[in-house]
């Protein structure tokens, strides 16, 4: 054989066997069949699926009030920051038609967790339908990982986590905990636009044992002679109490205060700044806030 001929057949050999041991470096983690389980856990301020990776750790699918839906991937020992992984829906290993991945989204990695809120549901819809899960991950140091969840007895905990969304709060505490409702010059009715945060706060504070008190503080603008603005602002407050109240909550529950011009949240030089001031703010206190007594007899809050 001639040294060219011989050379070519060497290049060619070493081009074939590139992608073999490219993707032999690939290390796979799959729970085994045998041993897979997807487990379901909720109630109204949460719901979430989750499935164990052996060797790896596991993945969680997440639903939380006034949220979207989460994928997040939690690892026993790689640790990875600002980076992207490719977590899919593709078909499960019997479903030999369908070699395309169905759905793709970028996880971002924070240490030792890796998420995304990027148009999850069609991970839920995919488990519904038999589809696999799998991640591509490329660690710092080039070293590659693809998880693969194992598809087995899903439908029960996807009508389980359905079920759970829809009965979830529709706002977490951190919107609800402090609400300002604005109100129309010289006005104290609400508008039907406000009915959605009211039902939000009440659905919350029946839910929360721990929520022991509601703060309602009306306040008005500087617009006007200063008693008619305290009895403006009285008037607010006292109507968003009666609404909370008409909702469900236990009027013994709500401390109604009233302030009328003498704490503005924005300047009253402008429109803009006075609709904020034309407002009643509802506060809720858990039972971890405390008044403490101060060295000069003044009280203030501990915790919040």
């Amino acid at each position: 054989m001639k040294p060219s001929a011989h050379k070519l057949i060497c290049m060619l050999f070493v081009y074939l066997a590139i992608p073999n041991s490219v993707s032999a470096a690939v290390t796979h983690y799959q729970t085994p069949l045998e041993q897979a389980k997807w487990n379901f856990s909720g109630d109204v301020f949460h719901c979430q699926l989750q499935h164990k990776i052996q060797g790896f750790g596991q993945l969680t699918l997440k639903a939380l009030p006034g949220e979207a839906l989460k994928l997040q991937l939690d690892t026993d020992w790689l640790s990875l920051n600002n980076t992207q992984s490719q977590a899919q829906v593709v078909a499960s290993p019997w479903q030999f038609h369908q070699q395309k991945a169905q759905h793709s989204t970028q996880l971002w990695w924070l240490g030792r967790s890796a998420s995304s809120q990027d148009n999850i549901n069609p991970f839920l819809e995919g488990l519904d339908q038999g589809l696999s899960w799998q991640v591509n991950i490329t660690s710092d140091n080039g070293a590659m990982y693809q998880i693969n969840a194992s598809t087995i007895n899903t439908k029960t905990v996807v009508n389980q986590f359905r079920h759970c969304r829809q009965a979830l709060l529709p706002k977490p505490f951190s919107y609800v905990r402090r609400i300002d409702f604005q109100f129309d010059t010289g006005s104290s009715q609400l508008n039907a636009n406000q009915d959605q945060d009211l039902n939000a706060i009440v659905r919350y504070v029946l839910a929360d044992n721990s929520i022991k008190e509601i703060l309602v503080d009306g306040h008005a603008d500087a617009v006007g002679e200063h008693l008619a603005n305290l009895v403006l602002s009285k008037e607010r407050a006292d109507e968003v109490a009666s609404r909370l109240v008409e909702l469900g909550l236990n009027s013994r529950m709500i401390q109604v205060r009233n302030h009328g011009a003498r704490a503005p949240k924005a300047s009253n030089n402008n429109d803009k700044g006075r609709l904020y001031n034309r407002r009643v703010t509802v506060r809720l206190v858990k039972a971890s806030t405390r008044v403490a007594q101060t060295a000069t007899g003044d009280k203030r809050n501990v915790t919040q």
